[in-house]
Formats: C-alpha cells, structure tokens, sequence
C-alpha cells in the first residue's frame, strides 16, 4: 500500500482552483520581494546616472586646481601627479597650466587679451581652421581676427604660430568640461576679464614666460554605472587623494596645488536618494508579503476543509497534525514554487516597467533569489503550520478563542487609520512655507496616501458585507435580473468582500502612483520653464537688447529677446509680445488668457504678477507710467516674485534692464550655434534640464511608480480572484440558473443578471479605488513637492484617460466573468449536477 504522501504532489494538481491560487500567490509573493531589491538598486543606480550627468567626467575622480603657481614649480606638480596616479591605478593624467589674459607684443603693437597655456592631449582636441602643424603655437580665431595675426611668429616670447583654431564655445565637449573659464572666451566681460587660450607645444614654453599659472590636473576614468562602481571609484579617488596631499607637502607644494574631490557630495546625494525609497519601499513591501502570507494561511484553511474527508482518516489511523501539514505542503508546495519562479522572472525582465533604469549591481540578481527563497520558505512554513493547527483543532481539541473579546471587537482599519493621521501631520510638517533648499524626504509622510487607500478599501470590504447582509430583505421580484444578482452576491459575500477588498486597494495605489509619478514629472517640467522663462535661456549682450534690433530669422522662429530688472518686490520682465510664443515657456492651462493678456501690452499697459499691485499710474523706474490690464499667479521668469510684466518698448531708461536674454524652444546646442553664427555675444545660458536639481523630484515618482506597478499587480490578482471565483461557485450557479430557465427565466435575463452581479462589484471597486486615490493624490500632492516656493505648485494631473482604461478594463473583466458563469448555465446537465 503507498502511502498517501508520496502521491500527495500528483493529487495536488487534480484540483484547478487550488493549483491556480497556489500559484498566483506564489507569484505575488516572488514578485513583491525580487522586485522591491531590484527597484532600490535601480533607483540608486539612476540616482547615480543623474547625478553623473550633471557632474564633468573629468570630476570623478580626485582633481588639482592651483592659482598662481610659480612657474619653476609647475614642472613639479606635474611630475608629482603623474608618479602618484600611476601608483594608484590611474593610468592618464591631463595637466594643463595658463596665464592670466595678457597681450602680447609684436612688434610695435599689441595682440588682444589672450591667455597663454598648456594641456595634455589638447591640440587633438582643437579643430584647426588654418594650418595645423604641432610644433608651435595655436591662436584662437577671434584674437587672430581681432589683431590681424597670422602664422607665423608673434616675437621672441612664444613659438612661432603654426595653426589658427576654431574659438571654443559652450557646449563645450567633454574634454575641456573643466577647463572652461579658461579656454572659453566671456564676450560680455571687460577687457582682461576673460579671453581665449593660445596653446604652447611644452609645459615648458608656458614656463619660460615667468608668470604665475593656474594649474589644473584631471585624472580620467570610466563613468561608474552603478552605485558598487561609484563607491569603489570614490574609495580608489580617496586613496590617490591622500596620496596627492602628502606628495605635495613632502615636496612643498601644498599651497599651490589644492586636491579636490567634488564628485563626493554628489556621490552622497544619489546614494541617500536610493536609501529614502528603500526607507518607504521596505515596509510597503513588509506589509505585502504580510498580506501574502495571510494569503498562504488561508489557503491552507480552504486546503483543510476541501479536504477534510482524507485528513480525518488518516487522523483515525494515527497521524499526527504536523504530518498533515507535511501533506498539505507537499499537495501545494509544486504550484506555490512554480508561481514563485514566474513572479521572480516577470520581476526581472519587467524591471524598465517599473524601475527607474535596466542598470543592475553586479550580483543584485541572485540577492533578489535569495530573498525570493527566503520568502518561498517563509510561506511553505505558514502552510504547513497553518494547516496543522487546523486539523489539531479540527480532530483534537476544541477551538478556543484566546483573543479577548475587546481586541476583536477592534477593526483592523483603526490601528491603519491612526498611522494615517500621524503620517499626515508629518506629511504636512515636511512642506516649508518658503525656501531655497529641497525639505527632507520622509519616508514616514510618504507612505499616507498608502494608508488611506488600505484604510478605505477596509471600510469598502465592511460596507460591502453589511450591505449583502441586509440584501435579504430585498424584494425585487419583478426585476427578476436584479433580485437574482443580489441573491448571488448575498451567497458568496465572502468572497465578493475579498475581490472587494483587494480591487479597492489595487485600484486606489494604482490611481495614487499613477497621479504622484505624472504630477511630479509634470512639476518638475514646469517649474523649471518657469523658473528660466524657456527650454533655453542665454543671456546676450546688454547692447543687442537695447537696440531692439530684430533676430535673424532662423533664431527669431523660436526665440524671443526679453529684458529682466531684478528689484526685489518691484521685478519687471520686459516682453516682445509679437515673438513671445515663439520662445517662452508657457503653462498650458494658462496659454490662451497669457497670450491674450500679451498682445495688449504696450503703451503703458502691464500684467501684474502675484501678489503686485494692480491699479492704473504705477511709477516703475525707466519705465513709463503702467497701467494694469490683467494679472496672472505666475509668469516665466518670475517663478516666486512678485512684479509687472511690459513691453520693451515702454522701456525709457536704458540703464534700468540690467540683463537681456533670449529665451527660445530649441535646445542648447542648436541655440548657442545660431547666436554663434549670427555674432551676437552671449554669455551663461540654462536649460529645464539644469535650472532645478531634478533628484529630489524623480525620487518621488520613483517611489510612487514602483507603487503603481504593485497596483497594477493587485489590480490583475483582482481580476483574477472574480474570475476565479465564479469558477468555484460554476455547479452551483449553474444548477441554479439552469432550473430557472427550465422555469421560465429568459436568456436575455440570465444574461443581465449575471452582468449585474459582477458589473456591481467592479463598480464598487473602481468608485471606491478611482475615488480614494485620486482624492488622496489631490491631498497630497501639494504636501510631496520637493519644491514648494516655486510656481506652479505641483497639482494633480489629467486623470480623465486613466478612468477610461479602469472602466474599460473592468468593463472587460465583467463580460468574461458573465461569460463564464452563462456558458456553464446554458452547458449545464441538470440531472448530473443534481446528482452530484
């Protein structure tokens, strides 16, 4: 005879229903915790790329920058550099050293201010408009130009000239990121504030000179691509650091040349973003395997009593409860474990779903294997003692209840909805009334809108079965459809509160991730058009400003000049309103009254912005006497003052626009070549990718979509429950409805009756889930911006497509769970169904 156990696997797969259930729960369960490891690498791992691309490459590592080193001991420090690095691993060395904007004599005259200088690998790096031999001197264009110099010598000082180069202009390319002030030329500053770079052959042609250099020494490395890259890069640029700082002091040369480590802060801020989502994501995570597991043990429960017949005979034949429970394991476990494996796989190669980046940590893989183990064992552990208790009380002792009577009278939402008020009030502690520095992610306020949906999908769930409850008392018979439906729903509340339960929380975080992830997005977008007035914004010279003289066409397509006076309550921001959608940033909720407002200006007529005065005969110096026509909360340029927006044409006072920019549509690049190529000075420019630091924003949405894919997950378990459990309920619904239409019930409302049946749960779930989530992503929204003293405040986004889908979708769920439970009535044999 074989014992029951060792055909226990074969005869776990002869029951549908549990195989699916052990299956997607093992599923759920893999895939919340491989996830939760996989999304905090990637989050760091982001954070770090960020924070790279906002970094010079040649920062990376440890750097020197030196002022006015003497010129007998630059050849030191270059030498001393060089010894080090390749001590300490870093194969290349880029030194270079310049003068301060001089002139040079030639003869009788003098060249324009340039500065004279070295670097390593810089010739390759020029792009020679004239000549180009490497023996000599290279002149930048705009100095050869300016003086009439040529090749040729330009006296005894430096190397006679062998190529003319074209000027270096920002955007510079990566190799000259951190040379910049020295090799890129400040048109708008004064003589000898900036100039250009004539580069020597040697370090020691610029040595000869006899004038103190600025020294600059860059150490390139590969870009790290994870956080463990970054953070041994950090630790191999701290031991060349202090190797540099005693090689200098052993040498006397610690005055004159600085060792620097600038990618350290950065370095902090990426690791730090990726430990405030691990701070919210690890217990979000903790309560989902919690509920999971919940999930296990009442699975086992199910398991006991579908199976109680077999459990009672082997009991009568002197098993023991723990080897019942080995059964129960051993009967589930194949599907549990089955389920495990896909969530772990659908977890890894969904990742760019639901993660910031595909960039893993060497290993992270096999850590997430691990916990997905962990958590699998967990889970055979809570099956197999859950269903061993339950045949002990089942068959051995009498079931007690050990909780007092006051602790079950205490719904589990309270406790939840009391860590929701305090994770509000501290939610609402973190917003600062005005600012400047980003306010402290906490991970504690993060988790209130998780709290109120769990509180409210609870609540949902109670109301749910009270209302099935008292739908005894219904009597709607001639509405057959209806009266049939309540019925139904009334039979299987349990199980139509539990598809309640879970559709209000997928729906309700999947609406919450959703809205905080888009609005953030969104915030950050805007403010940072807002707050530089344009995609692009570089500041010309003062002197094409004043001359309203017009852009060339290619630059005036998508740009606009404006000029802005700074005064503290009393801004102004000076408008060409014929080209100012050509270029501005303009909020799209506000385009037609901004617009509109825009082209009335001139002639005196202003826009007061915030909370500027409004009124007619308002005295702005250098402008003549305003008069407001409207008044709008923010304006580009103007992201947290208050102030006037005009015409520059009612500019009288010259003197009084102390800076002019163009603010265009296009990118950098494309910009600054068009005012390159029209010769129109510009000076610093910024873009929305550079005006904010974006960390603290994709921090945020970070966390809130990984908590939109949970929901989604929810969402599909959801789906799946319904659909799992009309496939329980099959003979009975189908017996039942197949003697109605023997009595007399119409196919058409069978048909409406059972699409009133789910079609009200799945209304149920999407009003509550939809309402709550949105509501609270409302609340919350303007509590999470990181920035909160710039304009606009983040508000929520257009939801209207996002209650399309759910309603589609549950629409969808509806008609095959109606098609399900009408194909098996009209399939139905009653005679077998009556005998079985």
């Amino acid at each position: 005879m074989q014992l029951p156990w060792r055909t226990s696997a074969r005869t776990g797969l002869s029951s549908g229903s549990s195989v699916v259930v052990a299956t997607v729960t093992g599923l759920l369960l893999a895939f919340v915790a491989a996830s939760a490891v996989l999304c905090a690498v990637s989050t760091g791992n982001a954070a770090l790329s960020y924070q790279v691309g906002r970094t010079c490459p040649q920062s990376l590592a440890a750097s020197v920058n030196g002022l006015a080193a003497p010129p007998d001991q630059v050849a030191r420090i270059a030498q001393d550099a060089r010894e080090v690095a390749r001590q300490q691993g870093f194969p290349q060395t880029l030194f270079g050293a310049y003068t301060q904007p001089t002139r040079l004599a030639v003869g009788d005259q003098q060249t324009p201010y340039l500065r004279v200088g070295y670097r390593d690998d810089a010739i390759p790096n020029l792009h020679a408009i004239q000549g180009g031999a490497t023996t000599g001197t290279w002149l930048a264009r705009t100095p050869a130009h300016d003086g009439h110099l040529g090749l040729g010598s330009l006296g005894s000082a430096i190397p006679p000239v062998t190529a003319i180069y074209q000027d270096l202009a920002e955007p510079v390319a990566p190799f000259w990121c951190s040379e910049v002030t020295s090799v890129v030329a400040n048109p708008l500053a004064g003589d000898g504030g900036s100039a250009t770079t004539a580069f020597l052959p040697s370090l020691a042609d610029v040595a000869r000179l006899g004038e103190r250099l600025n020294v600059s020494v860059r150490f390139p490395v590969a870009t790290p691509n994870t956080l463990s890259e970054a953070r041994e890069l950090a630790a191999r640029s701290d031991r060349l650091a202090d190797a540099l700082r005693k090689k200098f002091a052993a040498d006397g040369l610690t005055a004159y040349a600085p060792v620097r480590q600038s990618f350290v802060a950065p370095l902090a801020e990426a690791a730090k973003a990726q430990n405030n989502v691990i701070a919210f994501v690890l217990p979000l995570t903790a309560i989902s395997l919690l509920v999971g597991l919940v999930g296990v043990g009442a699975m086992a429960a199910q398991w006991c009593q579908r199976r109680q017949a077999v459990l009672r005979l082997l009991w009568a034949r002197g098993s023991s409860p723990l080897a019942l429970g080995a059964k129960a394991l051993l009967e589930l476990v194949g599907p549990l474990v089955v389920g495990a494996v896909v969530g772990l796989v659908v977890a890894r190669f969904a990742l760019p779903w639901y993660a910031p980046v595909a960039e893993l940590d060497a290993g992270t893989t096999t850590w997430a294997v691990l916990v997905v183990l962990g958590v699998v064992l967990c889970a055979a552990a809570v099956l197999t003692g859950t269903a061993a208790l339950r045949t002990h009380r089942m068959f051995q002792a009498p079931r007690r209840r050990r909780i007092p009577r006051v602790l079950r009278l205490i719904p589990f939402e309270l406790p939840v909805a009391v860590a929701a008020v305090f994770s509000g009030l501290s939610l609402t502690r973190s917003v600062p009334s005005t600012g400047g520095a980003t306010p402290p992610l906490d991970a504690f306020a993060l988790a209130f809108p998780v709290l109120v949906v769990v509180v409210i999908a609870g609540v949902a769930a109670r109301l749910g079965r009270l209302l099935l409850v008292w739908s005894h008392r219904m009597n709607v018979w001639s509405l057959p459809s209806v009266q049939l439906a309540v019925r139904r729903l009334a039979a299987a509340s349990t199980a139509a509160t539990g598809v309640v339960l879970v559709g209000v929380l997928a729906v309700g975080t999947l609406a919450v991730g959703s809205s905080v992830n888009h609005a953030e997005q969104n915030a950050l977008a805007s403010k940072s058009g807002n707050k530089i007035g344009a995609t692009t914004s570089v500041q010309i010279s003062t002197s094409f400003g004043q001359s309203k003289q017009p852009l060339p066409a290619a630059v005036a397509a998508h740009g606009t000049v404006v000029g802005v006076v700074d005064r503290g309550i009393s801004n102004m921001v000076a408008v060409d309103p014929a080209t100012f959608a050509n270029g501005a940033w303009i909020d799209p909720g506000r385009r037609t009254e901004m617009l509109d407002l825009v082209s009335q200006l001139g002639h005196g007529a202003a826009i007061a912005v915030g909370g500027a005065k409004i009124g007619s005969s308002i005295s702005i110096p250098g402008f003549t006497p305003l008069h407001t026509i409207g008044q709008l909360p923010v304006f580009p340029g103007m992201p947290y003052d208050i102030g006037y927006v005009t015409a520059r044409s009612d500019n009288t006072t010259a003197s009084e626009v102390n800076s002019f920019f163009l603010w265009s549509s296009q990118d950098s690049t494309t910009v600054l070549n068009q005012l390159a190529a029209a010769h129109i000075d510009h000076i610093r420019y910024q873009t929305t990718d550079m005006a904010l630091d974006a960390l603290p924003f994709y921090t945020v949405a970070w966390t809130f979509g990984y908590i939109a894919s949970v929901g989604a997950l929810l969402a599909v378990i959801a789906a799946a429950s319904l659909l799992l459990a009309v496939g329980a309920r099959r003979k009975q619904t189908a017996l039942s409805g197949a003697l109605a239409t023997r009595m007399g019930l119409r196919p058409k409302t069978l048909v409406v009756s059972h699409l009133l049946e789910f079609g009200a749960v799945a209304a149920s779930v999407l009003a509550a889930g939809v309402t709550v989530g949105l509501v609270v992503a409302a609340f919350s929204l303007p509590r999470l911006d990181p920035a909160p003293w710039l304009r606009p405040l983040s508000v929520l986004p257009d939801s209207v497509m996002f209650v399309l889908v759910a309603v589609a979708i549950g629409l969808a769920v509806v008609a095959v769970a109606g098609w399900i439970a009408v194909r098996g009535v009209r399939t139905a044999r009653v005679g077998e169904l009556i005998r079985g």
